[in-house]
C-alpha cells in the first residue's frame, strides 16, 4: 500500500535580538583578550595565579552565556565576587570601556564591533590546540569555542541591523547603564548569587531569556526532574523561571511542557492539563501549512499525554477514554510506534486479557525495534506473573532478559527498577536479607565519582533506600533508619516518590510507638498510612486495637480487608499478601479474645486455611509466621512435642530473615516449649534444660531491648526468674527480680501482659 511521504515543514527564521547584557559580555570578552596582551599579564610570575585567571574567567564566560540576562549590578557583583578570581585591571578595564561607551556615542559602539573581528582566530587548526575558547595565540580566540560561536553570531546579527535598529540598541544600553549607576549609589555589595541552575538569577520583570538559553535551562531542569530531582529547583521557583521564559519566548511549547511535569510534582491538576494543552497548541507553527500526517501525529500524542495526566490522578475512566482516542487515530495513521506506548499504558487501565496485551506489546516492539518499551513491557510481565502467581523462576529468567537489553541500551531508570523489582520479590517471597542485598546493590550502583551528573536517582533508588529504612527499623536500628530517611526526603521532596517515604516515615513513628505502648501515637501513624496504602494502614489500625486489648475495633479492621478481598475476588499477589495477614491478625484477635476459653478447633481451622493460601502465592515468611501461631496454640493445648516439631519447619526461616522482634517471640516460645516438654525428662536431665533455657532468654532479652519493646523484656525477666527460682538458683533470681523492677520504674506497663496469652 502506497504512503503519503511526510514533507518537513520550514521553520520561520527567528532574528535574535541583541540585549545590552549581551553586548556587556562581548565587552567583558574582549577585554580580556586585550589585557592578556597587557606586559603585567605576560610578566606575571606566578604561573598558578595565571591558570587561576584563566579557568575563572572560562567558568564566569560560560555561565554568563548560559543564564538570563542579568542587571549590571548583578553582573558586577559576580566580577567582584570571591567565587571568582579576576585580575583588579581587567575590572577597571571593563569599566572603563562601559564609561567610555556610555559617554562617546554610537561611534564608539561600531569600533568596539569592529575590533572584534580582529580578536577571532580562523585557523582549522584551533580545534585541537586548546580546550579551552583562547587559542596558543594569546588573544586570538577560537572560532569552533562556545564563545567563538557566541561572538560569530552577535557579529553577524548586528550587521543586519539597520542604523536606526543600532541606534536602539546603542540607546537600550544606556538605559541599562544609567540603571545600575543609580542603583549603585543606594544598593551594598552583598553576597554573590548562587548559580542559576538552582538559585533565582534576578527580579522577574528584569530577565530576559533568548531561546537557546530558554532551551538550555528547559532541557537541564527536565533532565533533573527526571534522573535527579533533589538538584532540580523547587516546584515555587521553578514555576516562576519558566513565567519569565514565557514573556520572552510565548511560542516555546517546551517552557508549557515543563510546566505541565512542574504541577505534577504538586499534584496541581487543573494547571497540569492547562499546560499540556497549551504544549500541543504552541507545537504548531501558524506559518506553515501542516499536512494531514503531522496534525494526527500532534493529536494521538496529545490524548496519549492526557491519558497519562489523567492516570497520575487516579481518574481511570477518563484516562481510558483518552487511550482509546489515541489508539483510534494511530491504527487510522497506521502509527505502531504510538500505537505500542499507549498499549502498554492499556494494561494499567483495564482488567481484560492482560496477559495477551502485554505479550502482543513485546512481541511488537521488539519487532519495531522499540527496546525501550520492549524491556518495559517484559518488567510488566514480571510484575503480572507475580500478581498471578506464576513460577519463581520464570519471573526472575523475565526480568534478565530485561535486565540484558537495558544494558545493551543503558536505560539507567529501568535498570533502576529492575533492581528494585527483585527486591520486592524477594521480599513478598519471605527473604527478607536477599530483599536488602539487592536495594543494597541498587544504591551502590548509582556511585559515580567519577561523573556524578550521569546517575541516576529515580523511583527505583528513592524505593531501595525506603526498603533499606525498613529493614534497619526491624533490626532495631532507629537511628540509621532516620538517616536514612532524612536522607530520602531530602533527596525526593516532591511527588510521586514522596509517597514511599511517607508511608515509610510513618512506619517508623507506628513501630516505635507500638513498641513504647504509646497507644495514640501509634494510632495517628496508622492512620495516615490509610491515605497512602488503604489496606497497610487498617492492618497497622487492627495491630494497634488488638494490643490495646479492643477486639471489637481490631476485628472490623480486619473485617474490612477481608470482605474486600472475597467481594471483588481481587486474586492478585499484593492483595493476596494483605490477606493472609489479615487472616493471621485474625487468629491472634480470636485467640486472645476468647482466652482461655477459646475452641481450638476453630483457630487451628482458620491458621490451616491462611497457610494453604500462604503456601500457594509462594509467601514464604508469613508461612513461618503461621507455624509459630499453629506451635504457640499446640503449647496451649499440652501438645508439646507436636510444637516442637512444627518449630523445627520454620524456627530457621524466622531467624535468618526475621526482624529482632520477631526473632525474639520465636526463640521466646522455643523456649517455652522446650520447658514443657521437659517435665517428662528425670530431675537431673530437667535441671539442664531449664538451665539451658534459661540462659537463651539472655539472646531474647537483647533483641527485645534492641527494639524497645519494655513491656516483653519485662515478661522475658519474670520467666527467666521463675525458670532459675525452680532449679534453685537464688542469686540469678534475685538479679532478674532487681532488673525487672529497675525497668518497671522506668516503663511502666500500660497492659497486663501473659505469657501463654500472647505469642
Amino acid at each position: 500500500m502506497a504512503t503519503t511521504k511526510e514533507i518537513p515543514a520550514s521553520k520561520k527564521t527567528r532574528i535574535e535580538m541583541i540585549t545590552p547584557h549581551k553586548l556587556t559580555i562581548t565587552v567583558l570578552i574582549r577585554n580580556y583578550c586585550l589585557f592578556r596582551e597587557n606586559d603585567e599579564f605576560k610578566n606575571m610570575d606566578d604561573e598558578v595565579l595565571r591558570c587561576r585567571y584563566r579557568r575563572d574567567f572560562c567558568v564566569l564566560v560560560l555561565r554568563l552565556l548560559q543564564s538570563p540576562d542579568l542587571p549590571l549590578l548583578e553582573l558586577r557583583k559576580l566580577l567582584t565576587s570571591k567565587k571568582y578570581t579576576l585580575p583588579q585591571t581587567l575590572i577597571d578595564s571593563f569599566d572603563q570601556t562601559l564609561l567610555n561607551l556610555n559617554e562617546s556615542g554610537i561611534g564608539h559602539l561600531l569600533d568596539i564591533v569592529d575590533s572584534l573581528n580582529k580578536i577571532m582566530s580562523f585557523s582549522d587548526n584551533t580545534m585541537n590546540e586548546s580546550k579551552s575558547f583562547l587559542t596558543n595565540n594569546s588573544n586570538s580566540i577560537a572560532k569552533t569555542s562556545i564563545v567563538g560561536y557566541y561572538l560569530r553570531r552577535f557579529i553577524i546579527h548586528f550587521d543586519k541591523l539597520t542604523f536606526s535598529e543600532a541606534t536602539g540598541v546603542y540607546e537600550s544600553f544606556q538605559r541599562y547603564y544609567e540603571e545600575w549607576q543609580k542603583s549603585s549609589k543606594f544598593v551594598n555589595m552583598q553576597e554573590v548569587m548562587q548559580d542559576w541552575t538552582t538559585d533565582r538569577a534576578c527580579t522577574e520583570g528584569l530577565e530576559q531569556w533568548s531561546r537557546r538559553q530558554a532551551e538550555l535551562f528547559i532541557a537541564t531542569q527536565a533532565a533533573l526532574l527526571a534522573n535527579n530531582e533533589g538538584k532540580a529547583l523547587s516546584p515555587p521557583e521553578l514555576q516562576k523561571r519558566i513565567s519569565s521564559i514565557l514573556k520572552s519566548n510565548p511560542d516555546l511549547s517546551g517552557a508549557h511542557f515543563l510546566s505541565y511535569l512542574n504541577y505534577l510534582r504538586v499534584d496541581e491538576f487543573c494547571g497540569a492539563v492547562e499546560s499540556l494543552l497549551h504544549c500541543f497548541d504552541r507545537s504548531a507553527d501558524p506559518d506553515v501549512k501542516c499536512f494531514n500526517d503531522e496534525k494526527s501525529k500532534r493529536h494521538r500524542f496529545a490524548a496519549l499525554n492526557l491519558a497519562i495526566l489523567h492516570y497520575h490522578f487516579g481518574h481511570t475512566e477518563e484516562a481510558l477514554a483518552s487511550l482509546k482516542e489515541s489508539i483510534k487515530i494511530s491504527q487510522e495513521a497506521n502509527d505502531n510506534v504510538c500505537l505500542q506506548h499507549a498499549l502498554s499504558w492499556l494494561y494499567r487501565l483495564t482488567t481484560i486479557n492482560e496477559d495477551k496485551l502485554i505479550i502482543h506489546c513485546i512481541l511488537k516492539s521488539s519487532e519495531l525495534s522499540l527496546s525501550y518499551t520492549a524491556s518495559l513491557g517484559l518488567q510488566t510481565f514480571s510484575q503480572y506473573g507475580c500478581l498471578h502467581t506464576g513460577r519463581t523462576y520464570a519471573i526472575f529468567e523475565t526480568l534478565a532478559k530485561s535486565d540484558m537489553i537495558n544494558c545493551q541500551h543503558n536505560y539507567k531508570d529501568l535498570i533502576s527498577n529492575n533492581y528494585a523489582m527483585k527486591s520486592s520479590l524477594w521480599q513478598l517471597y519471605g527473604k527478607t536479607e536477599m530483599s536488602s542485598l539487592w536495594s543494597q546493590l541498587l544504591l551502590y550502583l548509582n556511585i559515580d565519582s567519577s561523573s556524578p551528573s550521569k546517575a541516576f536517582y529515580g523511583e527505583g533508588f528513592c524505593l531501595a533506600v525506603c526498603n533499606i529504612a525498613n529493614h534497619l527499623l526491624v533490626q532495631g536500628e532507629y537511628a540509621l533508619a532516620d538517616a536514612a530517611l532524612d536522607f530520602v526526603k531530602r533527596r525526593f521532596p516532591a511527588e510521586p516518590n514522596r509517597h514511599a517515604w511517607m508511608l515509610c516515615e510513618n512506619l517508623i513513628v507506628f513501630t516505635r510507638s507500638l513498641h513504647h505502648e504509646k497507644w495514640a501515637e501509634a494510632e495517628s501513624a496508622a492512620q495516615k498510612m490509610v491515605v497512602v496504602d488503604k489496606w497497610e494502614g487498617y492492618l497497622r489500625l487492627a495491630e494497634v486495637y488488638f494490643y490495646k486489648q479492643d477486639y471489637v475495633e481490631a476485628d472490623n479492621c480486619v473485617n474490612a480487608l477481608l470482605n474486600q478481598y472475597e467481594n471483588d475476588n481481587a486474586y492478585k499477589f499484593n492483595d493476596r499478601y494483605y490477606y493472609v495477614r489479615a487472616k493471621i491478625l485474625k487468629a491472634e484477635i480470636q485467640l486472645a479474645s476468647g482466652y482461655p476459653d477459646f475452641v481450638p478447633a476453630v483457630v487451628v481451622t482458620a491458621l490451616n486455611s491462611c497457610l494453604i493460601e500462604a503456601q500457594s502465592s509462594q509467601l514464604g515468611y508469613q508461612t513461618a509466621l503461621i507455624h509459630l501461631h499453629v506451635a504457640n496454640v499446640m503449647l496451649m493445648l499440652d501438645l508439646t512435642g507436636q510444637a516442637l516439631r512444627i518449630l523445627d519447619r520454620c524456627l530457621v526461616q524466622v531467624l535468618g530473615h526475621g526482624g529482632c522482634f520477631d526473632r525474639a517471640r520465636a526463640t521466646l516460645l522455643y523456649v517455652k516449649c522446650l520447658v514443657a516438654d521437659s517435665q517428662k525428662c528425670d530431675g537431673g536431665e530437667r535441671a539442664e534444660v531449664v538451665l539451658s533455657s534459661a540462659r537463651l532468654l539472655d539472646r531474647v532479652k537483647e533483641d527485645f531491648e534492641k527494639v524497645e519493646a519494655y513491656s516483653r523484656v519485662k515478661d522475658v525477666l519474670y520467666l527467666q526468674g521463675q525458670l532459675y527460682h525452680s532449679i534453685n538458683m537464688k542469686a540469678e533470681r534475685n538479679k532478674c527480680a532487681l532488673q525487672y523492677r529497675l525497668l518497671d520504674e522506668e516503663h511502666a506497663t500500660k497492659n497486663v501482659w501473659t505469657l501463654v496469652k500472647y505469642l
